[in-house]
């Protein structure tokens, strides 16, 4: 709840330093809270000269934009059945184009990780598996693009 609380006061604070447009370095005080900030990066000019004032910013200098840079692969989430049979759980992922060297299937406590690459996709799929489940490798059949995932019961 604190976490919550503080991260609501962080985005309270920076909404008042949009509306008043303070500098982009300095001190301030908000309902007893006390925050020394610095946005930008900092030189060894600025080091260098500790006096106190404010930097003054240029009046036409562009601001850096910042981009996204576009992921080469494609994540999709496979079709996935999960069937709860006597023995063993049986899940089966449809994964079109994928060849079985390119899966990988973890078992990490209950959760089954599977990933696979198909080109330019990548196929990503957590499942919660209940406890019930014997250690060990999942086994793993694929065929025409579905893969089948065994997973054996404890007895």
């Amino acid at each position: 709840m604190k976490i919550a609380r503080g991260l609501s006061d962080l985005f309270n604070f920076l909404a008042v330093l949009d509306d008043k447009e303070l500098p982009r370095r300095g001190r301030h005080e908000q309902s007893g809270m006390v925050i020394d900030y610095s946005f930008g990066k900092r030189t060894l000019a600025e080091d260098a000269d500790d006096s106190g004032e404010e930097p003054q910013p240029q009046a036409n200098a562009p601001r850096p934009r910042r981009t996204a840079k576009p992921s080469p692969l494609e994540v999709l989430e496979p079709v996935t059945d999960l069937f709860d049979e006597p023995d063993e759980v049986l899940l089966l992922f449809e994964l079109p184009g994928v060849n079985r060297k390119d899966v990988r299937c973890l078992l990490d406590g209950d959760i089954l990780l599977l990933e696979a690459t198909a080109g330019d996709r990548l196929y990503r799929k957590e499942t919660l598996i209940e406890p019930k489940v014997a250690e060990g490798a999942p086994h793993l059949h694929l065929h025409n693009g579905i893969l089948e995932v065994r997973l054996a019961k404890q007895q």
